[in-house]
């Protein structure tokens, strides 16, 4: 398949799950490695298209920034269809049915300042609520490509017209990550400071 062609079946894609997203277009985005300018316009008009799919933000940032863009592409796609953040918390989820309530995640990030956002289901900050009454303790699943850094992440809420002074915005909510008490990853679960982001922190792809 062309490469144009493979962008523009990506960007039809609909909500396919990120590591589809991302190892479909590694191969496409890889025809413009040498030339940077054309790199970049591709992973833009993907985000265009795509833009509820934290996976192609933190692709992009690891592209663009790489020395050979190609080989971070396809290493970062394989970190997604390695990821098992997924099964880890299915499992968590069923032994620690008597004290922990597992919450999903749609998508992650820092923010200026050290403060930490995550965007989960609309109604979670209930649900949190209930749960803390119970004395049951909470844990977000941020699987792998889901966490970005301040930038990237003010880019993502923009994009998704979710930079809003309401926490709630359709069937999302912003929650801060201090609502938490650990993270479930592909390590398994972690106290929230082993949060890291997923990818660097890049103007050209936050911001355009």
């Amino acid at each position: 398949m062309h490469p144009i062609e493979r962008l523009r079946y990506v960007a039809r894609a609909g909500s396919a799950p990120d590591r589809i997203l991302v190892a479909e277009s590694v191969p496409a985005l890889a025809a413009f490695a040498r030339n940077p300018q054309a790199l970049l316009v591709a992973m833009r008009q993907l985000i265009v298209r795509q833009p509820d799919s934290p996976g192609l933000f933190a692709l992009a940032a690891h592209m663009i920034q790489a020395l050979d863009a190609t080989e971070a592409g396809w290493d970062f796609a394989a970190l997604l269809e390695q990821d098992r953040t997924a099964e880890i918390a299915e499992s968590i989820a069923i032994t620690e049915a008597g004290g922990t309530d597992v919450i999903d995640s749609i998508a992650s990030g820092r923010v200026a300042g050290g403060a930490v956002e995550v965007l989960c289901p609309a109604g979670t900050n209930a649900w949190i609520g209930h749960a803390r009454e119970s004395g049951r303790s909470i844990a977000v699943v941020t699987p792998v490509g889901t966490r970005l850094p301040a930038m990237m992440w003010e880019g993502f809420l923009d994009r998704n017209r979710l930079s809003t002074p309401e926490p709630t915005v359709g069937d999302s909510e912003r929650i801060a990550i201090d609502h938490f008490d650990d993270l479930i990853g592909p390590d398994g679960i972690q106290p929230l400071s082993t949060w890291v982001p997923d990818c660097p922190d890049v103007a050209e792809i936050a911001r355009f």
